[in-house]
């Protein structure tokens, strides 16, 4: 086996077999990447910096070590892409903005330091907003990342360049980051699974304090649960220099297909308050049959989420942007997305009031939640309340006939940034020709191997299609 074809249309735990067997070198995997890569990324846009030579020479030196039997990381010689508002040192990382257009840091985020020693081969940055403010992912740096299953449409975001390289075969995995759905959203619109664990599990030093208003997670994307879930295992890891790590779960892979049958699984169409489209139903509806089929009980439950949680989101979005980047320089304020500024000039003029008037609002929020899971193992609700638009169209202001906001109206994915609670984007079955539509699977904090588990099973009797049709 040697094509590129061949290479990059298996998942990353056969690529990891083979490597392991020696019948591919990391070598080998990492250039039938690359090529895809080069190939297909000027129609997609995925990837805004690719690691060519960094790649390479770590591949070199995962083949080496291997040679010489040196211990190998679980992700050993296996491609992998990263949000570009990940730090990588040595690699580019714009976060989107003109602002950090040239800026190449000097230091590896946590994460990136736990997946290089897992031996994972960081093969590019991808796309995405400016500081990831939008679930739509373009920006005045790199334009616009495109879905792979429609060119016209968009790949969601924040994390889109991710999810559309993951959809279109160009990794087998990559890591997204999610503050308010941004690796669930394109998740969901592109096609491919993704997991925002509980916070704490995958801990980073760094804006450890800012990071927690909202919740601010890093996860993986994959093409199938048990790729997703084997990235998830060596994103994970105890570093008690961080205020909210929690302990590493033990092997989730070992349990993941152990079955959810007997769960009391309750499921919402809008979660009490979100405009949801009749085909988003529909696909909800289909995917509560499968966990039936399953030998979950699963019935409606009333969830009434407080009227204010988007001014309430809102608050806690904007104070974290403004006391992010309120310092700019004039000339530097200037070179920010318009939508951008704008949040940072309303984030200035809220008080502190504002912000304990949101915290307690959050907390409303958790009790809400809180009261659900005592009487439900697992949520399933929407990931978004419509599929991938057109990327000329616009963020809907209206959704069944009623006015929505055009930044968080259309995502039912940021209360549980408020909570922290893991929750997955898993594809719905739908018909042929169909633009993907994804469903989220939430637990209770900590259930992070159960959401894994509950998300396995609806794959093995629902899966979906692996490659967008730009293959």
């Amino acid at each position: 086996m040697n094509s590129t074809n061949e290479i990059t249309s298996l998942s990353a735990l056969t690529l990891s077999a083979l490597i392991r067997e020696r019948e591919l070198s990391c070598v080998e995997v990492t250039e039938a990447f690359l090529k895809r890569i080069d190939s297909l990324n000027p129609t997609v846009n995925a990837f805004c910096t690719i690691a060519h030579e960094v790649a390479l020479a770590a591949a070199a030196k995962g083949d080496e070590n291997f040679a010489k039997g040196r211990a190998i990381g679980p992700l050993h010689g296996l491609p992998i892409a990263l949000k570009d508002l990940t730090p990588t040192r040595g690699i580019r990382t714009t976060r989107g903005s003109l602002l950090y257009a040239d800026h190449v840091p000097e230091t590896d985020a946590g994460l990136v330091h736990r997946l290089k020693s897992a031996g994972a081969i960081i093969v590019g940055k991808t796309n995405t907003s400016e500081f990831g403010h939008k679930a739509v992912t373009d920006n005045l740096v790199f334009g616009p990342t495109r879905n792979p299953w429609s060119l016209d449409r968009i790949a969601g975001g924040s994390s889109g360049g991710s999810a559309a390289a993951v959809a279109a075969g160009l990794v087998p995995f990559a890591e997204g980051s999610d503050g308010a759905g941004s690796i669930r959203i394109p998740a969901s619109l592109c096609g491919v699974f993704g997991f925002k664990p509980t916070y704490g599990r995958v801990p980073d030093v760094a804006g450890a304090f800012s990071s927690h208003a909202p919740f601010f997670h890093n996860g993986p994307l994959a093409r199938s649960v048990a790729d997703g879930a084997f990235l998830y295992q060596a994103m994970t890891g105890e570093d008690w220099s961080h205020p909210f790590s929690i302990p590493t779960e033990q092997d989730v892979l070992a349990s993941l297909d152990t079955g959810i049958a007997g769960l009391r699984v309750g499921f919402s169409f809008d979660l009490g308050r979100f405009e949801v489209t009749d085909d988003v139903k529909s696909a909800c509806l289909r995917a509560v049959n499968v966990f039936e089929s399953l030998g979950c009980t699963v019935e409606e439950a009333s969830i009434e989420l407080p009227p204010d949680i988007e001014t309430m989101f809102y608050t806690l979005w904007r104070i974290k942007l403004s006391g992010a980047y309120a310092g700019l320089a004039d000339h530097e304020f200037d070179l920010l997305d318009p939508v951008v500024q704008t949040l940072i000039r309303q984030g200035k003029a809220l008080s502190a009031s504002d912000y304990s008037y949101a915290n307690r609002g959050r907390e409303i929020v958790w009790g809400i939640f809180s009261a659900f899971f005592s009487s439900y193992d697992l949520l399933i609700c929407p990931t978004t309340a419509i599929p991938a638009f057109a990327s000329d169209s616009g963020p809907p202001a209206t959704i069944n006939g009623v006015s929505v906001d055009p930044l968080l109206g259309w995502l039912l994915t940021y209360p549980f940034n408020l909570t922290g609670n893991p929750a997955a984007s898993i594809p719905c079955p739908v018909a042929s020709g169909s633009m993907p539509i994804g469903i989220q699977v939430i637990g209770r904090r900590l259930a992070d191997s159960l959401v894994l588990r509950a998300c396995r099973a609806f794959e093995r009797v629902s899966p979906w299609p692996r490659f967008a049709d730009i293959v």
